[in-house]
């Protein structure tokens, strides 16, 4: 079975923007140990199955994703080209999951003083079958 968030991985890592940005950098949950930024990490926070008469006719699955870098510019650089690529995505994505439609949820900053970085958190909601 693929997850929303394993599709949106595979998108992401194939986009040639996204690589640009992050390179091969684009992990699920956790950071490595000694990683190197700019980086993106992705998580599952929820899923919810929506019924009709006929049973599940959908679910939604909301994906946080974070870009970390050393400067608040470049995790803005990158969580924004994140959400314009998945911003009312439809279709097959990545050729495995049958999306909807994907919607910002929320998106905000915040600094790190402890490991003196950016993290910008771009939550979205996949709509998929």
């Amino acid at each position: 079975m693929i997850t929303p968030r394993m599709a949106i991985y595979a998108y992401l890592s194939a986009d040639p923007d996204i690589q640009n940005l992050v390179g091969t950098r684009i992990y699920h949950q956790t950071v490595p140990q000694n990683p190197i930024f700019p980086l993106i990490v992705l998580n599952t926070i929820s899923s919810t199955d929506e019924r009709d008469l006929q049973g599940r006719a959908w679910s939604e699955t909301r994906i946080q994703i974070t870009a970390m870098a050393d400067t608040l510019r470049k995790a803005e650089t990158i969580i924004f080209t994140v959400r314009a690529k998945l911003e009312g995505y439809k279709g097959m994505m990545a050729g495995v999951l049958e999306v909807l439609d994907i919607e910002t949820i929320t998106y905000n900053p915040t600094y790190q003083d402890d490991v003196g970085l950016t993290h910008y958190h771009l939550d979205v909601l996949v709509k998929h079958k």
